[in-house]
């Protein structure tokens, strides 16, 4: 059984339990998906209200979107806790072993591309959140409010996580490749999240 066909319970219990995987990478992964939910949740009690009649066709098109990244984000919270036993288990291996080092760096190399896919995922997630913030159902919007705290809050600790195991890299190259998306993916989500923020703000305060 996968992480994802876990109970919500059971899930919590597995991050609770004192071992080091499901981690911070996976629980943001998650995050990811959860405001991909809410922002599905919204998209969809937007169809068939008269009141955003001409939003539906953006509505239908947006759903679709959101249930693949929330498919994908679910994806990643199951792959990153795979990632980290698999670097786990090259840090295991025998300190003799000629392939222990190639082994550490490749399995390191995957531990940071997966939260690289989260941070991508978080970027493809902002990128449509402000249909459903200025189209979609206004009850919603506070819905809309926590799946913006929810990219914000993903956003760092993914980016914290794709930092800690670029750190340990020898390949500089990658690590700079890496950083440099990275770090833009980062301040574009920042950027966005301040301004749909402050569009909540004014709408909840009119």
């Amino acid at each position: 059984m996968g992480l994802t066909d876990l109970t919500v319970k059971e899930y919590v219990g597995k991050v609770a339990e004192g071992t080091p995987s499901p981690g911070g990478g996976s629980v943001c992964a998650l995050v990811c998906g959860l405001s991909a939910a809410l922002c599905l949740m919204a998209a969809r009690l937007t169809l068939g209200r008269e009141k955003y009649s001409d939003a539906w066709s953006v509505m239908e098109e947006l759903s679709t979107s959101m249930e693949s990244l929330l498919s994908r984000a679910l994806e990643l919270a199951g792959q990153d806790a795979e990632a980290y036993e698999d670097l786990l288990s090259a840090y295991r291996m025998e300190r003799e072993d000629k392939t222990r080092a190639q082994s550490i760096e490749a399995a390191m190399k995957q531990a940071a591309l997966i939260p690289m896919e989260t941070l991508r995922t978080l970027a493809a997630l902002t990128e449509r959140i402000g249909e459903v913030i200025e189209k979609g159902n206004q009850n919603c919007l506070c819905d809309a409010g926590v799946s913006v705290q929810l990219i914000r809050a993903a956003a760092r600790g993914t980016v914290n996580n794709i930092r800690a195991n670029l750190s340990k890299l020898e390949d500089k190259n990658f690590v700079s490749r890496l950083q440099s998306e990275m770090t833009a993916l980062a301040n574009n989500i920042e950027q966005a999240m301040g301004r749909f923020e402050a569009f909540i703000e004014l709408l909840l305060s009119s």
